[in-house]
């Protein structure tokens, strides 16, 4: 099959669970002899090559602004693919580009698209934004071939808003076996003394609410923060403001660097609170990381009994208080992390995807067999 993937950054993989998920499943379809095309947005994609792991990386313009940079880069990658590459199949990611969808199925041309919970719950959106993604949900279950949920506790949520069934495909975990400490060198850390945060900086992923726990608890360790977001300087200068000396800000850190910095700290502390299955979670619990997470539905789903969960700041405050002060807790949660991990395997998410693309692109007279 011809398969593209739209609604992203891109790849190499260095931003989101989105991008994410294109470099792992893509690479792997790509590998099966598919021929995988990655619309790719330049402001964030900044390698001059044409193809990476297999996948061929075509390069368009958007409009650099937080309501239509994603809008307007689907909609020329929607163009781009009817008039000139011509797939027979198409993952759309995102709940707002699903108004592209009816393109896709108008050109006989099969489309899935990974809805990623619910986004319109999401802070950053303002009235419009939401409604547009409230509007977007039932516009997916009626255009798409296939809705994806990378959850349970998502496929729960369109079955009782919408009565529409969706495909379950979670996230795989692919971490390297012997990560160096570069990075932590770079940064003044000692392996096992630090804890770390991972995500886009944005306020539904509590990093508020994890700075000010540390700064009440004061652990004697560094807390490492990685992360960054385009139009959130309002945010991070709020975080900045109320963190501690101890709080290191590395900004974005992505394949090794962020592995590294991953495979060494005492505990992860995870704040996420909107979304669904999210691939740092899954990441971490690889690394064999000690998990202290906001309870969600999702969260939950993933993480299970390896990790320790929080309802609300106070709970944070005692929880981090609790796991600073007991090594042995922590090493215990991170055998059960281990254990955890092991049920994320990428490979199994390919077939997932693959045999979800065959059935939308034969049900659109695609080349499924191929």
């Amino acid at each position: 099959m011809r398969i593209a993937m739209l609604g992203t950054r891109g790849v190499p993989a260095a931003y989101s669970g989105f991008e994410t998920c294109v470099e792992q499943v893509g690479k792997r379809l790509a590998a099966r002899g598919h021929e995988v095309i990655v619309y790719c947005r330049p402001a964030y994609v900044k390698t001059t090559a044409t193809h990476y792991l297999g996948m061929r990386l075509v390069k368009l313009p958007s409009i650099r602004t937080k309501g239509l940079d994603t809008l307007s880069h689907s909609g020329i990658s929607t163009a781009r693919a009817l008039l000139r590459d011509h797939p027979d199949a198409v993952v759309v990611f995102g709940v707002g580009n699903a108004v592209f969808c009816r393109f896709f199925r108008w050109s006989q041309v099969g489309v899935a698209i990974n809805v990623d919970g619910a986004d319109w719950a999401r802070l950053k959106w303002g009235p419009i934004g939401r409604r547009y993604l409230r509007w977007s949900e039932r516009v997916a279950v009626k255009t798409a071939g296939a809705v994806i949920a990378d959850s349970k506790a998502v496929a729960a949520y369109y079955q009782q808003e919408y009565q529409a069934a969706s495909t379950f495909i979670p996230y795989g975990a692919e971490v390297p076996a012997d990560p160096g400490i570069e990075t932590l060198r770079r940064f003044n850390l000692t392996p096992r003394q630090y804890l770390l945060a991972v995500g886009r900086m944005v306020p539904e992923n509590g990093f508020h609410h994890l700075i000010e726990a540390y700064r009440t608890v004061r652990p004697a360790m560094p807390f490492v923060i990685v992360g960054d977001a385009p139009y959130s300087d309002a945010y991070q200068r709020q975080l900045r403001a109320i963190a501690p000396a101890s709080v290191v800000f590395t900004g974005y850190q992505f394949g090794a660097a962020y592995h590294e910095l991953s495979a060494h700290a005492y505990a992860f502390l995870f704040g996420a609170q909107v979304g669904g299955t999210h691939p740092v979670l899954v990441e971490q619990l690889a690394h064999g990381n000690c998990v202290l997470a906001r309870w969600t539905e999702s969260n939950a789903e993933v993480a299970g009994d390896a990790a320790i969960f929080f309802h609300d700041l106070p709970e944070l405050q005692r929880d981090l208080a609790r796991l600073t002060a007991d090594p042995a807790l922590v090493e215990s949660r991170r055998r059960l992390a281990t254990a955890r991990a092991r049920i994320f395997d990428w490979d199994e998410v390919t077939n997932r995807y693959e045999a979800l693309l065959r059935k939308v692109a034969r049900a659109n007279g695609g080349h499924s067999a191929s």
